[in-house]
């Protein structure tokens, strides 16, 4: 009797396409769709895409076990500033705390910069009565009946969910507890945000915002999980869902509903989860990704092999302190609008042309230039094959609107089209220099792994600006963010606040905090129910020397039963050398957090190995391109053709259902035995 066939589904919704990564357990192979996005019900598209691919294998939903979805739901509400109707409950003299915002200003050199819009009005903050003081103890209780009289003078109906911050909270979390319940009991139903449940981290400006922020998503996150289950089960797909994080795991449904703050930078975690994946399968230890989509391009750095975290995210001007793979984004995607702005300089982004009515060569309605035009214009695209002949690109319209451009400029099409793309490339750049000139990296000894539909497309012209020498592509890049959801491990991040002289401070304590945070790790993994090979704990300290406003990371290798204080401080003098350049081994230093990562280990996914190549590979066609002010004559390949070993001189295009690699004059592309191309160079 034949072995049932079982499958684990990766999905990621972007502006323009949803793309579909299907794993067979077992290895036996892995299969991508994409399908356009359908923002007003974004999962009509998950439902459409499943069903599809399925059908393609002669299969039913019903097949698939295992469902991981990355979404921008919570993080575009945010964006687009359309979330729910928030009240805050803060401690007597707090009420301000979301207008100051630690007067941070982000419009240095423009005195008549606006501040962020407000994600509520200060008259839905609520102050109460209550104090506890840094060490924990209770100075004065919280009153309740103040609370009560409060809350009551709110309009019920005007109250979608609510949030809880009060001082010194992450020391002593029962004041918001009982708050909490009363708000419960006033607004049954509501959602309620409780900073500390959240992230119990001192900075109570930061601790609030991540309580805003949940509150603020929460409502209209929960409508979509709740849709996409109701979705996923009507076309036969019974499986538990697991939802994408920002630090690069994923958790279920539930958590996410509960706590959708953290799925705000999941998206592109996702793709540098896949990434990293491509990158240690070929031995690649430390490399630069980009995904190129058609909003946006999100730079971020891999590490020995590893995505690198932070602390310091922003979602649109908000702070998020809960650690994220460290993504910056830039307006520079395949549907970024090129513009000229009032003094005729021309620019590229970040306004975009999205999935509806999308750049001018869909043949939507779109009329603007976009990047993707100029892509059709210099000749890197085919019209007749994009999204593997799903879609046929109108290459009149996207002339006519590069022409706009091309009039203004008094120039001719090509050379307009290759102006917008050495801007989007510069938009690019602007981003990636400062990220690896923070982490004293040097991008000529990087990979450069591109992704996204636009990744490889664009690829060699951003290695050639900032010297990369070689890059990285993927099987498939057009759905790397898919597969990085379908392989990703199941995580959590926990913190404590244990502030001190490190100096003076009890190693027993220390090891008791770190076992109060994996306590908590372990028995929410076990909760979660995922299916896992291993359990990893990753311990770290922040710290820094005594009168620093900044601390840093230290991660501590040792178990913490035999870690001594000295080993601590060694490790903190190391680390801050490393970023710095210096220490200073005899000053005091301050121990700020212990946090603890907690990752269940999903099991490996191994590719199938590509027969080695016989030959040459053989060419399609040949196709004329306009490359750095030349006209070219670039071969054509498709690159399901490509065999292991294969090699492709540049001027060449290679050809697939989700993306489109430009091999430029110069360069030379390898496959692997994993599919993977490898383009460097020659001499």
């Amino acid at each position: 009797m034949t072995e049932a066939r079982c499958y684990k589904l990766g999905i990621d919704i972007g502006g323009t396409f949803t793309d579909l990564t299907l794993i067979e357990r077992g290895g036996r192979g892995i299969y991508t769709h994409k399908v356009p996005s359908t923002p007003d019900g974004p999962s009509r598209a998950v439902a459409q895409g499943t069903v599809e691919l399925m059908n393609k294998l002669g299969e039913t939903p019903a097949a698939i076990d295992g469902f991981v979805h990355g979404t921008t739901i919570a993080l575009n509400a945010i964006l687009e500033h359309r979330g729910a109707n928030v009240v805050l409950v803060v401690s007597a003299g707090n009420r301000d705390i979301l207008e100051i915002a630690r007067l941070a200003k982000h419009d240095h050199f423009n005195l008549r910069a606006a501040s962020p819009p407000d994600l509520l009005p200060r008259r839905r903050v609520i102050e109460v009565p209550e104090r506890t003081d840094k060490s924990g103890l209770e100075i004065e209780p919280l009153d309740i009946t103040v609370l009560r009289t409060r809350l009551q003078s709110l309009e019920s109906s005007q109250v979608e969910s609510l949030a809880v911050c009060l001082l010194n909270a992450y020391v002593a979390r029962e004041h918001e507890t009982q708050a909490a319940a009363t708000l419960a009991e006033l607004f049954p139903g509501r959602h309620i945000s409780i900073s500390t449940e959240l992230w119990p981290e001192i900075r109570e400006y930061e601790r609030a915002m991540v309580a805003v922020l949940n509150a603020y998503v929460q409502p209209i996150m929960s409508r979509y999980l709740r849709a996409l289950q109701r979705d996923a089960a009507a076309i036969g797909m019974h499986t538990k869902l697991y939802i994408t994080q920002s630090n690069g795991g994923v958790m279920s449904a539930s958590t996410a509903e509960d706590k959708p703050v953290r799925t705000l930078l999941s998206g592109p975690a996702s793709g540098v989860v896949g990434a990293a994946y491509i990158a240690r399968l070929c031995g690649v230890r430390e490399a630069v990704t980009i995904d190129i989509g058609g909003t946006s391009a999100d730079v971020s750095l891999i590490r020995n092999g590893e995505p690198v975290h932070s602390t310091e995210a922003k979602v649109g001007h908000y702070p998020l302190v809960m650690p994220s793979v460290d993504v910056f984004a830039v307006g520079a995607g395949g549907g970024s609008i090129a513009w000229f702005d009032p003094i005729g300089l021309l620019k590229v982004g970040p306004k975009s042309a999205g999935a509806a009515p999308g750049p001018a060569c869909y043949g939507k309605g779109g009329t603007e230039p976009t990047v993707t035009d100029a892509y059709v214009v210099c000749g890197y695209l085919n019209p007749d094959n994009f999204v593997g002949g799903a879609m046929t690109l109108d290459r009149r319209l996207a002339e006519k609107a590069i022409g706009t451009v091309a009039a203004q400029l008094n120039v001719s099409l090509q050379e307009a089209a290759e102006a917008i793309l050495d801007i989007a490339t510069a938009n690019m750049i602007t981003a990636l220099l400062p990220m690896m000139t923070k982490r004293g990296v040097d991008p000529r000894d990087f990979g450069l792994i591109p992704f996204g539909g636009a990744g490889a497309t664009h690829a060699c012209l951003l290695a050639e600006e900032i010297i990369i020498p070689r890059i990285i592509i993927p099987p498939s890049p057009g759905t790397i963010c898919a597969l990085g959801a379908a392989i990703a491990d199941v995580k959590n991040d926990y913190i404590k606040s244990l502030r001190g002289d490190l100096a003076q401070t009890p190693a027993e304590a220390i090891r008791d905090g770190f076992a109060e945070l994996e306590s908590a790790g372990r028995a929410w993994l076990a909760g979660e129910n995922p299916v896992i090979d291993d359990v990893i704990i990753r311990r770290s300290v922040d710290a820094r020397y005594y009168g620093q406003a900044f601390d840093i990371e230290v991660e501590l290798p040792e178990d913490p039963e035999t870690l001594a204080i000295e080993r601590i401080a060694g490790k903190f003098h190391d680390t801050y050398e490393a970023l710095y350049r210096n220490s200073d081994r005899s000053a005091r230093i301050d121990l700020v957090n212990l946090r603890v990562r907690i990752t269940g280990r999903t099991p490996p996914l191994a590719l199938q190995v590509l027969r080695p190549s016989e030959g040459t590979p053989i060419s399609k066609g040949t196709r004329e391109i306009w490359y750095r002010g030349k006209r070219h004559l670039a071969q054509l390949y498709e690159r399901s053709h490509l065999a292991a070993g294969h090699q492709v001189e540049g001027p060449s295009i290679i050809e697939q259902f989700d993306t489109t690699t430009v091999v430029a004059p110069g360069f030379v592309a390898v496959t692997d035995e994993h599919g993977v191309l490898m383009l460097t160079r020659r001499n």
